[in-house]
């Protein structure tokens, strides 16, 4: 029975979360198009650009491994959840800070400058809920922060239909990004008031940060290596090719991101009951791991393959003929996100294992093979040599790697076990 309501609790989680990521990129999908339409490739892609630069900013935000942070809470759930915001929040205030000095590297593009200034407080702002969202999860409440953040996006992107409505500079849809984030701060707090009765202090503990950052090390390693070799692509077509091929390629990239839908909620809920499951009895647990991550791997066969078809019918009626290369991008990406979804619990397992060391040996390997490829295919395919760059990454970091390495040749057998349906039964 209590087996019964858990797994009920895992299902529900994911709804809510699969529901928050498809209302959010639907709301993104319909504004993006409206706003890379309106604004044009030069404009659109110099918005991208500076996306993709701040986008390296959780290369130090995730110092503390989300799920490394979920086995502090049974000691004192208020102050791990504090000391993490805290945290992380004085390290998104410092990326803040550095922004605002680059005005003399900035200084002949004053409308680059300021969108940087505008995400990069963004991002302050989004800290300072990290805590309390984690532990949501955590705790299957993902319904909470669901509400919370569909509130805010529906505000949030009329408001930026409206500023392209009115003809605003495009700055207008970085300064709103703000504003929702400041609205979700207030919402997501009094959810977890009213949901355990306590407040999220201003609060740093020396001893528990260095003992989180302590568990997440091999794994931020790797989530930096990550990070750089999944940005480092936007970042050099628009040094080889130009800010008009960003946006282009950010189309393709924002295509693949509504595929991905699944995989964080899948990720985040299944996690609980896996570490459940591995404490009990370990021969269950590679059982479920197999089941589960087959399940998986089915799921996104199908969609991946149905997906491609829809893009190439529905892009005309949609985007500007001038982003129709993006179409193209999208079914090489489609690998990409197929791979993803193949390993999405291997992060799960390995930081369960404890052997999480090596995963910065192929991550690495997986950094420089990517900056190889992007040198090698862009000049010669433009942006859909980037695709095939980050596609071929994915294949080996997440799957093919895994082999070589004795820790982690387990997780390959069950990754490539996933790609018979016939595993589905358990």
């Amino acid at each position: 029975m209590i087996k019964k309501i858990r797994n009920n609790r895992i299902v529900n989680n994911i709804g809510w979360l699969v529901i928050d990521k498809f209302l959010i990129l639907f709301l993104q999908f319909f504004v993006g198009i409206k706003i890379a339409n309106y604004y044009g490739g030069e404009i659109f892609g110099e918005y991208s650009y500076a996306m993709a630069i701040v986008a390296f900013s959780p290369i130090f935000l995730e110092i503390m491994n989300p799920r490394v942070i979920k086995e502090f809470y049974d000691e004192n759930f208020n102050k791990t959840v504090s000391v993490v915001t805290t945290f992380r929040n004085i390290l998104a205030s410092g990326i803040f800070l550095v922004t605002i000095f680059t005005y003399t590297i900035f200084k002949d593009n004053i409308l680059f400058y300021f969108m940087l200034i505008l995400l990069t407080f963004d991002n302050v702002l989004l800290t300072m809920t990290m805590g309390i969202e984690n532990y949501f999860e955590y705790n299957l409440l993902s319904k909470n922060m669901v509400i919370s953040n569909n509130i805010v996006k529906v505000i949030s992107y009329t408001l930026q239909y409206i500023g392209i409505i009115l003809g605003y500079s495009i700055l207008i849809i970085p300064i709103i990004r703000v504003f929702g984030s400041f609205l979700r701060v207030l919402i997501l707090k009094r959810f977890y008031y009213k949901s355990f009765k306590e407040k999220v202090k201003f609060l740093l503990d020396k001893k528990l940060i260095e003992r989180i950052v302590k568990d997440s090390y091999y794994l931020w390693i790797s989530f930096i290596a990550f990070v750089v070799y999944t940005q480092i692509d936007k970042i050099m077509i628009g040094k080889m090719l130009g800010v008009a091929d960003v946006g282009t390629y950010s189309i393709a990239i924002q295509l693949s991101g509504v595929l991905a839908i699944l995989i964080g909620p899948f990720q985040n809920s299944i996690y609980p009951k896996m570490m459940d499951v591995y404490r009990k009895d370990y021969n269950n647990y590679k059982a479920l791991y197999l089941k589960v991550n087959t399940i998986f791997t089915q799921i996104y066969l199908f969609i991946s393959i149905l997906s491609i078809i829809v893009v190439k019918y529905l892009f005309p009626y949609i985007y500007a003929k001038e982003y129709t290369p993006a179409v193209l991008c999208y079914g090489i990406l489609t690998i990409s996100v197929f791979f993803k979804a193949n390993g999405a619990l291997q992060a799960g397992h390995m930081t369960l294992k404890r052997i999480t060391k090596k995963s910065f040996y192929k991550t690495l390997f997986g950094l420089v093979l990517n900056i190889i490829l992007n040198l090698t295919l862009i000049p010669k395919y433009g942006i859909y040599g980037a695709a095939i760059a980050t596609s071929i990454t994915q294949v080996f970091t997440i799957f093919i790697v895994d082999y070589f390495i004795k820790e982690y040749r387990e997780q390959f057998f069950i990754q490539l076990k996933s790609f018979n349906p016939l595993n589905m039964k358990g």
